[in-house]
């Protein structure tokens, strides 16, 4: 071919081959979009096209490849073996990227079916989930008050004042089943609920004072006449820079009575670390309590 050796005649018919792929390419998009003005519409369009485009030319070129390097093989075999060697080389050095090129793009689209597939699965549960919630209604799943097992009362509703002694007393308390309670609620004199205290958070809190050397009483005893004044002001390492009193009074959410567990969920959710909704008359927090809605009443709702 005009003098060139086979190796130099393989590169230039390569060479023009991806030049023209390209143009084609680019003539595309630009095609695509004048066509279609949405400017998204036009991008998926031209990736549709791309991936196609990808695919298609590598077949080819693999195709053109190994035809050069078979006919080469035949045809200069005993004649010229650089030139054999030479073409054995560029088709070892453009198989595998042929190859990786098909390989991407066909992951790619498989992939993004699985994540359609998924997200539609998703999509779909949790609206099975919500309509289910919205069939139950918040007195039928809450804790009435006067079931609820290790409640402690605030002196003057303070949560400072809260005595630890009596905090621990109470997660000293069993539930029905025999497991000992995870958390206790603190009310107020007119039982309002100020904050909940998590068998984690109490455990936090004993192991932050431990490190820090601070002198707290943690236990139950009848000498102890510390407060949660003590730790109230001390920083979460879990949650940091949140302080365990913020966090006691702030990770509680209310609804109203007649409400749904949807609504009850939906209020959980409003809030960081929410487990806990309390129900009150009209959902205000300075009502009286009249039950107590947990994430764990939410998830045997959805299991029934």
């Amino acid at each position: 071919m005009f003098g060139l050796s086979t190796f130099e005649t393989i590169v230039i018919l390569l060479l023009l081959f991806v030049c023209g792929a390209v143009i084609f390419i680019a003539r595309s998009k630009t095609a695509n979009a004048a066509a279609d003005p949405d400017a998204d519409g036009a991008s998926s369009a031209f990736r549709e096209m791309l991936a196609d485009d990808i695919v298609k030319y590598s077949i080819y070129g693999l195709v053109l490849v190994s035809v050069v390097v078979i006919a080469v093989g035949i045809l200069r075999a005993s004649s010229d073996d650089k030139a054999v060697e030479n073409s054995q080389y560029v088709f070892a050095a453009l198989l595998p990227l042929f190859a990786t090129w098909v390989g991407t793009v066909l992951a790619y689209y498989f992939s993004k079916q699985n994540f359609e597939a998924a997200s539609k699965a998703t999509e779909s549960l949790v609206k099975i989930s919500t309509q289910k919630l919205r069939s139950v209604s918040i007195e039928e799943a809450m804790i009435p008050l006067s079931s609820i097992i290790g409640n402690v009362e605030a002196p003057n509703g303070n949560l400072r004042e809260v005595p630890l002694q009596k905090v621990a007393e109470a997660l000293e308390n069993k539930l029905p089943s025999g497991r000992p309670i995870s958390r206790v609620v603190i009310l107020t004199p007119s039982k309002a609920c100020i904050g909940v205290i998590h068998r984690s958070i109490w455990s936090e809190m004993r192991a932050v004072v431990a490190a820090a050397g601070t002198k707290v009483n943690f236990k139950n005893e009848a000498a102890n006449k510390d407060t949660l004044d003590k730790v109230h002001d001390i920083e979460s390492e879990t949650r940091a820079p949140e302080k365990f009193g913020n966090f006691i009074a702030g990770s509680i959410a209310f609804a109203r009575a007649g409400a749904t567990l949807a609504d009850a969920k939906m209020r959980m959710e409003s809030r960081d670390d929410c487990q806990d909704v309390f129900v009150t008359a009209n959902g205000s927090s300075a009502e009286p309590i009249i039950g107590w809605v947990t994430n764990q009443e939410i998830s045997k709702a959805l299991e029934a």
